[in-house]
């Protein structure tokens, strides 16, 4: 066995503990550790953080359900909208621009932030132990680009369902984080697949990764209904605006320097 990325693994259980408590998908945090750290590629960086990231709210989400914190019928509802997006989404990795991509859910995902600090500022929560479902269906489009999103980047569903479930389906705060991360680690499994047939995958990183995300995962579902909803979506949005704010700077010197 090659202990040359030890290093990984607690930075995974860092990551995954923060990302299972608060509602967010790790991947957004791997892929830049993965490209910028270890120089991987960014098709490999981003299909060993979805890798890693399917492992860690897989665990997350088996935590969750122990716990009867999901709502399985929003999650029903906004699946298969979220995995036809994924579908499409495979299909756009393979042949997309990556720093396009990357600039999109940069902005995206960096809007949903600061819209989440301000509900946090104003002391804004969901409080209902089940969503509103007729709402969630008329918001299936953004289901949708929320699973292509994490198919081209491994950023999406979580960060875009926490909200949805939350603020238009109504759910309490920490029954949205756990439903996000729910069905996040559904579409994970698709576009895991995927790049494993691919051969996109760095097993000799993935192994410490994975290993750190399964411990961190049920650490931070652990913690979760002990730490107070606003400081959790807090912590949602600082991370989630870091990582956007990492995208677009990134990419957009790369798509500068393509176009000239």
């Amino acid at each position: 066995m090659n202990w040359d990325y030890w290093y990984v693994f607690p930075y995974a259980v860092l990551v995954a503990a923060t990302a299972n408590a608060s509602g967010f998908s790790g991947a957004v945090l791997f892929q830049p550790f993965f490209n910028f750290v270890l120089h991987l590629p960014i098709g490999q960086s981003i299909a060993t953080g979805i890798a890693t990231e399917t492992i860690g709210m897989t665990s997350g989400a088996s935590r969750y359900f122990l716990m009867r914190k999901i709502d399985l019928a929003a999650a029903k509802r906004t699946l298969p909208a979220i995995l036809l997006g994924v579908l499409a989404g495979l299909f756009v990795f393979t042949y997309a621009s990556r720093d396009l991509l990357r600039l999109i859910v940069g902005l995206v995902v960096g809007g949903i932030a600061i819209h989440q600090l301000y509900h946090a500022g104003i002391r804004r929560f969901g409080a209902a132990e089940s969503a509103d479902l007729v709402e969630l269906r008329r918001h299936q489009p953004r289901s949708f680009l929320a699973g292509g999103f994490s198919a081209c980047t491994g950023t999406g569903v979580a960060e875009m369902h926490q909200p949805l479930f939350e603020h238009l389906g109504g759910l309490a705060t920490k029954r949205a984080n756990a439903t996000a991360i729910f069905v996040e680690a559904v579409a994970d499994w698709m576009i895991t697949i995927f790049n494993l047939s691919m051969g996109n995958l760095r097993f000799d990183i993935l192994i410490f990764s994975a290993s750190g995300v399964l411990i961190g995962a049920q650490i931070g579902a652990l913690l979760s209904p002990y730490l107070p909803d606003r400081l959790l979506k807090v912590i949602f949005s600082i991370c989630v605006l870091a990582i956007g704010t990492v995208y677009v700077v990134t990419s957009i010197p790369r798509l500068l320097k393509g176009a000239g």
